[in-house]
């Protein structure tokens, strides 16, 4: 009976303990500028999905950098739009998933579809432009 009880717990620690496993994370495919840095952005959405949080790197060796998600959410499109500017270097945006007024936030309920859409503007005068789906 005890040898039973110390198998059990030896197996519940292994199960618990174990390390998770994860997928691998997405690679970014990235452009070279004439800084040799190479601009690029991770976006993950916060614990209680509430905002979507963006790190820009690789900014000053652009012109600068535009962003735009659009989304449902209360049953209507819904949309954030800004601008990073190279003389910032690398940023972070916080996106919040609702409306603001006088002070008071409210998030949107029956959030899905969020696409993210960035343009790199480059130094050499293009624009590289990269579409991502946010998983919600």
């Amino acid at each position: 009976m005890i040898k039973r009880i110390g198998l059990v717990l030896t197996v519940m620690f292994f199960v618990l303990v174990s390390p998770a496993v994860a997928a691998k994370p997405r690679v970014w495919k990235s452009v070279s500028t004439s800084d040799g840095g190479a601009p690029g952005v991770s976006a993950r959405l916060s614990g209680w999905k509430q905002y979507l949080n963006l790190s820009f790197r690789g900014v000053s060796g652009t012109s600068g950098i535009n962003y735009e998600l659009i989304y449902n959410g209360n049953g209507n499109e819904q949309g954030v739009y800004g601008s990073v500017k190279a003389s910032e270097g690398n940023s972070t945006r916080s996106l919040f998933l609702g409306t603001c007024s006088h002070g008071a936030c409210t998030a949107y309920r029956n959030i899905n579809n969020l696409r993210l859409t960035i343009t790199f503007k480059l130094k050499n005068g293009q624009d590289l432009v990269k579409r991502y789906r946010v998983r919600y």
